[in-house]
């Protein structure tokens, strides 16, 4: 199945858009602010290991290989760790499913 799914890349890509894309209408304008003007120096798009509490958020159990978590946010300078997640993303990594959830920071 795999060889049918997303590169990594690809899912970044995928999910990076979107979060550009919608980031103004979810976020609070100081953050949207605050990511704009940091990201080139701290900003950053990594897929990690899908979080367990995906399917309380999208009703379904959620198919590690199929589908792939996105975390958007700064990085902290001094631990050179994602700190300040703007947003989660859940992707389907299948080309012909269409499917994003997202999870955005609130304070």
């Amino acid at each position: 199945m795999s060889e049918n799914l997303l590169s990594v890349d690809e899912v970044i890509d995928v999910a990076y858009d979107i979060f550009l894309e919608m980031a103004p209408d979810n976020l609070e304008a100081a953050d949207v602010a605050l990511f704009t003007l940091q990201f080139d120096e701290r900003g950053a798009a990594e897929m990690i290991e899908t979080g367990a509490d995906w399917p309380q958020h999208v009703g379904f159990e959620v198919d590690a290989e199929a589908y792939s978590e996105v975390r958007i946010g700064l990085v902290n300078e001094e631990t050179d760790e994602l700190d300040d997640v703007f947003a989660r993303l859940l992707i389907s990594r299948t080309p012909d499913e269409k499917f994003c959830h997202i999870l955005w920071k609130r304070d």
